[in-house]
């Protein structure tokens, strides 16, 4: 299976509307974005057009600590804000999502993606073995995808890869791997090719 993944759009439209185009010429059988597609306290959201876009390539996904308002339990005074098709599309939002052996998450996924405090907590990048191995512990996956941190970074559990998104990186199938994805603010997404365990660095910036 080939996924294009897209992290924290953050609701820029241009670099999604690219993201996507790319994911369609490149042959993506499923899209998934990891959380911070919208914005819960922008003062003009553009929510509609990102989830026009993200449905219209079938996309899934999980929620993140921007978007959270509006895709759990949401309180009133913000589901009046948004259109019904955004409502719609983000109650199919997840804290986690596991599709053909990969794990899918916005933060860290040893986080409790049900608390507020857990999506907002930071303790910087799980750029060391005992960081990403918190992770590997709680879960049995060995692929691991996360956001929130807007940058590139793949970890395994004996340290982190030399690697900082130029060109694609082919995954050990011995190894587990905590891998966080580029912003789509950034102009930067992913495809990962599960059968060849590849991944690819995709620009979608101007």
């Amino acid at each position: 299976m080939r996924i294009g993944i897209v992290a924290d759009i953050h609701e820029a439209i241009g670099p999604l509307e690219r993201a996507l185009a790319e994911f369609r010429c490149r042959g993506v059988d499923q899209v998934v974005s990891l959380g911070d597609a919208c914005d819960t306290f922008g003062s003009e959201s553009r929510a509609a057009d990102v989830v026009a876009l993200l449905r219209s390539v079938g996309a899934i996904g999980v929620w993140g600590n921007h978007d959270f308002g509006l895709c759990h339990e949401v309180p009133e005074n913000l589901r009046c804000r948004a259109a019904p098709s955004v409502m719609e599309f983000l109650a199919t939002m997840q804290p986690h999502l596991v599709l053909d052996g990969c794990r899918f998450s916005h933060v860290e996924p040893w986080l409790n993606a049900y608390n507020l405090e857990h999506l907002w907590w930071y303790d910087g990048p799980p750029d060391t073995p005992e960081k990403a191995g918190r992770s590997f512990a709680a879960w049995p996956e060995c692929r691991f995808f996360i956001g929130h941190f807007h940058r590139w970074l793949v970890m395994r559990p004996d340290g982190q890869v030399p690697w900082d998104g130029e060109g694609p990186l082919t995954l050990s199938e011995k190894m587990r791997y905590l891998i966080a994805v580029a912003p789509v603010t950034q102009g930067s997404c992913a495809i990962y090719d599960t059968a060849a365990s590849l991944l690819t660095p995709v620009p979608c910036g101007a």
